[in-house]
């Protein structure tokens, strides 16, 4: 699928919750969690094919503008809503919903997403398409100082 983009929807406290680093990290600094969440999924968006989108449940949160991404778009839930039913809303207005991948720990939310003709795929496999997109980075950037002359 070279050059084709994808659609990445993160649910970012369920990656958070179940990426042990993160969830070390969230128990006394949960905004720094969330910024290193958003840290390395807008290097995946960056950096690679998938377009990448991170749902919180934010029901009374206030994102703080000044650290929210320029490139990759980042939705905080409403009072009332949850960032499954914004991630099935999202999945549900596709027409290619097979190149939607939704990242969850959720069974019922992986569910409703593959109901909806969407996939689904975990926070560990989220990890490791963040290590081998960091890899393959770090490899272009050697071939370049490596045959340019500055």
């Amino acid at each position: 699928m070279a050059g084709t983009s994808r659609y990445l929807l993160v649910d970012g406290h369920s990656v958070i919750f179940h990426l042990s680093y993160l969830c070390r990290l969230h128990r006394n600094h949960p905004r720094k969690a969330r910024e290193e969440l958003r840290h390395s999924l807008e290097q995946l968006h960056d950096s690679s094919h998938w377009r990448v989108t991170l749902v919180y449940d934010g029901a009374g949160m206030k994102p703080d503008a000044s650290r929210e991404s320029r490139s990759m778009a980042i939705i905080y839930s409403a009072q009332g809503q949850t960032a499954d039913s914004i991630i099935e809303q999202i999945v549900a207005a596709q027409k290619e919903r097979d190149m939607i991948w939704v990242v969850t720990a959720d069974e019922a939310e992986r569910q409703t997403v593959e109901a909806l003709g969407a996939n689904c795929a975990s926070p560990e496999w989220l990890e490791g398409e963040i290590a081998a997109e960091d890899a393959t980075f770090r490899e272009r950037l050697e071939h370049v100082h490596r045959t340019q002359k500055w």
